[in-house]
């Protein structure tokens, strides 16, 4: 499946169904040699999951694999790299920085931001399964819980607006210990067409979710993190940079499911890579159409006060 990124990304794009794609795949690898690989299988590393995934949410082992194989070693969703240095660079983080990570999932975002800047990172995800799988690199968070880490110089959160999580109270209590001028980022995905909602491909892509998404528009954010006393003072538009990184990683994880086609252990979990390619497809088609966006929210404490 060697050539031009967008014509080995067709069979995920155009539309093939999970049957034919398996079919074409385990075709062209009958064809090639196996060469084998020196480094280590990410598929070995994916599968140190929990045997007995929660009844609350739908990620399961084989999923938590899976999504592990296209994002990396932690990650569920997409890193955003690229956002990532932007958001470090604005806040001034180095080494000495203390940041609090919330919606961490497996810890791969803390993990690139610890590697990179050097900083203290203090990872915490609300859903329990995703705490469990990570093998203690993350934390467990409920929204009665008081401030997790004192003396915060940055607060970055994930997905959780995406989730219905009662962000209000969440952001209240953890960012209650942000430093004087420390900064708070939101990157969610948002609703920018709520007629969108009824529509078959937005209902395919919500019913596929581990967890059913309950999108906000930006206003709705903003005025969600204002009642947590901060104020937000810039937001910005990272759609491109969202469906970019979705296509290039996809376009990674096809060389990894190639090589996977070829052992009984890969074998077992490229049903479930399929239908998140699926998944995927729906997400970043949604987002092309204009019926859902990415954003990031910045903010400060509004009375920069400490406690």
């Amino acid at each position: 499946m060697r050539g031009p990124l967008r014509q080995r990304l067709r069979a995920w794009w155009e539309g093939y169904d999970l049957a034919e794609l398996k079919r074409r795949l385990a075709a062209r690898v009958a064809n090639e040699d196996a060469a084998p690989s020196p480094r280590p299988s990410p598929l070995a590393r994916a599968q140190a999951v929990p045997s007995q995934p929660s009844e609350a949410t739908n990620w399961t082992p084989e999923r938590l694999a899976a999504a592990q194989i296209v994002w990396g070693h932690g990650s569920l969703t997409p890193r955003g790299t690229s956002q990532l240095r932007a958001l470090s660079a604005r806040a001034g983080l180095g080494q000495r920085s203390r940041i609090l990570h919330l919606g961490a999932e497996l810890g791969g975002v803390a993990s690139e931001l610890q590697s990179a800047i050097g900083c203290t990172v203090l990872a915490a995800e609300t859903q329990k399964p995703l705490a469990d799988a990570s093998d203690g690199r993350v934390r467990l968070l409920r929204a009665a819980d008081s401030a997790l880490l004192s003396d915060a110089d940055f607060v970055l959160v994930d997905g959780l607006a995406e989730r219905g999580e009662p962000l209000t109270t969440l952001l209240r209590s953890q960012c209650e210990t942000l430093v004087p001028g420390g900064q708070v980022a939101v990157r969610s995905l948002v609703l920018t067409d709520e007629r969108q909602t009824t529509s078959p491909r937005y209902r395919e892509w919500a019913d596929a979710e581990p967890v059913r998404p309950r999108l906000r528009s930006v206003e709705t954010l903003s005025r969600l993190m204002e009642d947590a006393r901060l104020s937000v003072v810039a937001v910005s538009d990272i759609s491109t940079d969202y469906a970019a990184e979705v296509e290039y990683s996809w376009g990674g994880a096809i060389d990894r499911i190639r090589a996977m086609h070829r052992t009984a252990a890969g074998q077992a979990l490229i049903p479930q890579l399929l239908a998140e390619g699926e998944r995927w497809l729906n997400r970043i088609e949604l987002i092309r159409e204009g019926a859902i966006g990415a954003r990031v929210l910045i903010a400060t404490r509004r009375d920069h006060a400490r406690r």
